[in-house]
């Protein structure tokens, strides 16, 4: 064991999402090189260390205003400068910010999605007017945090390219990965029994354009494809989320009730059995990554994806993928094509053996932050 400490920043743990994720299985590649991981956080809603055994945690407290949580940030780091290794990591945009609020030196910047990837503001004009000022003010301090940052990185050459145009400063790419299954694969052909099962989870919110694939599935059913193939349709549209009531309208308004099923949040066994049971998996929406992609691949599913999840930069000649363009009409055209040629000729396996992994991520961060 090395015993020494690294350090990663996230100023708002609220719930479960994407970065807790990231944080985790940065901790795990950490311990698992005889480190001790230390999350600083503001607050901590979920308890982390009871997803790492082994993560220690160090909550600020929290502050209304941003100067005195700048301060907190400072206060900490001059009082325990000399009990770390290499550059702390401070994870997301809010980082940054607090990073420049806090006139630290020395630190490494993970920037996720980018600007044009943040929801928009969907507030009035007089609000807008009101919060412009104080936006102008933040904009800056954020840029100040992320040229002052030691090392830069983030997940996609896309967003590397769009945030130097930014900020003026490069970005190394380190590609996510996620994690592959412990248990057995189901390594059959898919597309090749008498129903088509169809399956998608992710939050249900319209920016997810879930509501695509309701539309892609109506079609699909009046084609020689589905009609020659297939007896029966089964669509699962798994999660929650605001969109619900207006997928279940849309579901009744396509007659596709007897097809599709909204099961709501799906424990890990129950994820499992949707990946081994089917044919293909379907991402409409326009994300920063996509990690279920992944996952799904990880677990030899083929996938529809929609061009602008910038994940698709890796997968563009994989063979498990179709890529289609951000409307509704491509994504359902690839549908189409996509079954009949997972059906006329099964993609490689071997293929899939070189998706990135999380260990293999957390190993990368950690160099590109001098841990080891």
């Amino acid at each position: 064991m090395n015993g020494e400490k690294i350090i990663i920043f996230y100023p708002h743990i609220l719930e479960y999402g994407g970065i807790e994720r990231n944080i985790i299985a940065l901790s795990i590649g950490a311990i698992a090189k005889g480190y001790i991981p230390v999350l600083i956080c503001f607050y901590d809603n979920i308890t982390m260390q009871n997803y790492v055994e082994g993560l220690e945690v160090v909550v600020l407290g929290d502050h209304w205003s941003p100067f005195k949580k700048g301060a907190l940030i400072k206060k900490w780091f001059k009082n325990n400068q000399q009990t770390y290794e290499g550059l702390p990591l401070f994870f997301g945009g809010k980082a940054g910010f607090y990073a420049a609020l806090s006139k630290i030196d020395r630190y490494a910047l993970h920037y996720t999605d980018p600007p044009s990837l943040l929801s928009e503001d969907n507030s009035s004009v007089f609000k807008k007017m009101i919060l412009a000022p104080r936006k102008y003010v933040s904009d800056g301090i954020f840029k100040r945090g992320v040229t002052k940052a030691m090392v830069c990185i983030t997940m996609t050459e896309w967003n590397a390219r769009e945030l130097e145009i930014l900020y003026g400063k490069p970005f190394d790419v380190v590609y996510q990965g996620g994690v592959p299954p412990m248990g057995v694969i189901n390594t059959a052909q898919r597309c090749m029994g008498n129903s088509l099962r169809l399956f998608s989870i992710c939050r249900l919110t319209t920016s997810k354009n879930i509501d695509w694939i309701l539309q892609a599935a109506f079609e699909l059913k009046n084609t020689n494809t589905y009609k020659k193939n297939f007896q029966t349709l089964k669509i699962i549209l798994a999660g929650k989320g605001p969109a619900l009531e207006f997928l279940k309208q849309k579901t009744i308004a396509l007659g596709l009730l007897d097809e599709v099923e909204f099961p709501g949040f799906l424990t890990s066994e129950e994820l499992e059995d949707e990946y081994a049971l089917a044919d293909i998996f379907l991402v409409p929406g326009r994300q920063g990554y996509g990690l279920p992609v992944l996952e799904a691949l990880y677990r030899h599913v083929p996938v529809i994806l929609n061009k602008e999840s910038r994940i698709s930069e890796i997968l563009e000649t994989n063979p498990w993928i179709a890529i289609s363009e951000n409307t509704n009409t491509s994504f359902t055209q690839a549908l189409e094509k996509h079954i009949e040629e997972v059906r006329n000729l099964h993609p490689d396996s071997k293929v899939l053996d070189a998706l990135p992994t999380e260990s293999y991520w957390a190993r990368e961060i950690g160099k590109k932050c001098n841990w080891w």
